[in-house]
């Protein structure tokens, strides 16, 4: 074999061992001029931008990440050395720093004059592990600016508190008898005990390797603070836990200021209650909670009757007093873990978490009696208000927040058609209307119920 033969078979066999490094690495690599025009790229690489070029060619590298990283073309035309690299791991998120966010780490190397070779890894889940790592930083930095208001102790493996230390009879007044062998829930305030609170605390540890919550507690005098609890998991050589790590906090004077912060951001500035951005916020957690630990949630949703005569005969001002009051008697008898939000207009929706459909009945049938004998104060004297309630209850045949909304929805409807001033589950039958203003469940025009309205009337009532 000639030399010149032997030499075209070695340039042949290095281009495709080259080749083959490219399309079997497990990184993506962009082979381009300085300018980023491509001529070679592996398959992982085209995957990785992909996303960012909204199904055209990937055609030049720095064009392709031009909408993410536009600083990339800037670095390669101001490095002037023929050889080395451009830049190492530089972070490119191609989605919005938040959670779940779409990070990658671009390596370029200059490697001729005109020759760049371009590394590109998806880093996410480890920028996600780095987010959570200064999360819990922050956490305990903020913990230790105060020896005073903390305390430390360990669970078992079961949940319950097996030791004590000084710090828990300084900031909670507890002996070591008091609180041994007790679960989380000893520390809770005595009226906002919520059932699955400390198990589900201890289930999302053993999922997350650690967990905080934020609860109202209580000292063994009576004294209410805001609590913040962390827990982390204790693990064995083997791995399997042994147990949890629990730092408790008093964070009322924070809660304070931040609840000032969230109050405007988060209710409605007319009734105070929760706005409906912020419910949709939360509704969904609620949703993945219930479902994760098989528990009951149920929704109300309610609507004032007639609220646009009301408007039209009493003024704007009197319709808000309404609102205001309905808002008011919700708020009255729900418990700390339940919601009550503005949905727009005169709609308004609770959410009740660990709430049978029963359970959730009685309340909004409370609810409706507490309105109709209600005297509300306005400019034009008192007046008298109604409304009409949907429930309905997480279920197989109702397993998401949309379904659940839409259940409550139909219900809500079926009370209006029912006559008004009435409650309606998601499971009723539609033929079944029986009202409750009316004698009987017939709506007559004598007794002056309001499901004698005219067809008007019932079209601009919601």
């Amino acid at each position: 074999m000639s030399t010149s033969n032997a030499d075209a078979n070695d340039l042949e066999s290095e281009y495709e061992a080259l080749l083959s490094f490219m399309y079997l690495s497990p990184v993506g690599i962009v082979r381009s001029d300085k300018s980023g025009l491509v001529d070679m790229m592996n398959p992982l690489a085209a995957q990785l931008l992909m996303p960012l070029v909204k199904g055209g060619g990937i055609e030049n590298i720095f064009d392709s990440l031009a909408s993410v990283a536009p600083e990339l073309r800037n670095l390669v035309a101001s490095f002037e050395v023929e050889r080395g690299p451009v830049c190492e791991n530089h972070r490119v998120f191609v989605t919005p720093a938040r959670d779940g966010a779409v990070v990658l780490a671009c390596s370029i190397i200059k490697v001729g004059a005109n020759l760049l070779m371009t590394v590109l890894t998806d880093i996410s889940r480890q920028v996600d592990a780095e987010r959570r790592a200064r999360q819990t930083e922050s956490w305990l930095a903020g913990i230790y600016t105060s020896v005073n208001d903390f305390a430390f102790f360990t669970l078992d493996a079961e949940g319950c508190i097996e030791s004590w230390n000084p710090s828990v009879g300084q900031l909670t007044g507890f002996a070591e008898t008091d609180v041994v062998g007790r679960t989380l829930s000893r520390f809770y305030a005595h009226d906002d005990i919520v059932l699955h609170r400390s198990p589900a605390h201890i289930a999302l540890t053993r999922d997350e390797g650690w967990h905080v919550e934020e609860c109202w507690c209580e000292t063994k005098s009576g004294r209410r603070y805001w609590g913040q609890i962390l827990i982390a998991v204790l693990r064995e050589e083997e791995g399997d836990i042994s147990g949890y790590s629990v730092v408790l906090r008093d964070v009322t004077e924070r809660k304070v200021t931040s609840d000032n912060l969230a109050r405007l951001l988060t209710t409605d500035h007319l009734t105070g209650v929760l706005s409906r951005a912020h419910f949709f916020e939360i509704a969904g957690s609620e949703v993945a909670r219930a479902k994760r630990h098989s528990r009951a949630l149920s929704v109300v949703m309610l609507d004032a009757d007639y609220f646009k005569r009301i408007n039209d005969t009493a003024g704007h001002q009197a319709g808000d007093e309404v609102l205001k009051r309905i808002a008011d008697e919700a708020k009255g008898l729900l418990r700390e873990s339940d919601t009550v939000a503005r949905l727009g207009g005169e709609e308004f929706i609770l959410m009740l978490p660990s709430t049978t459909t029963n359970e959730a009945m009685a309340v909004a049938e409370r609810l409706r009696v507490a309105v109709e004998r209600a005297r509300i104060d306005t400019a034009v004297g008192q007046l008298k208000a109604t409304v009409s309630l949907g429930v309905a209850s997480l279920s197989p045949a109702n397993p998401t927040l949309e379904g659940l909304l839409a259940a409550a929805d139909r219900a809500l409807y079926d009370a209006k058609r029912a006559g008004r001033n009435c409650v309606r589950g998601g499971f009723a039958d539609p033929t079944d209307v029986d009202c409750s203003v009316c004698e009987d469940g017939k709506a007559s025009e004598t007794d002056g119920c309001p499901a004698t309205a005219t067809e008007n009337d019932n079209s601009n009532s919601r």
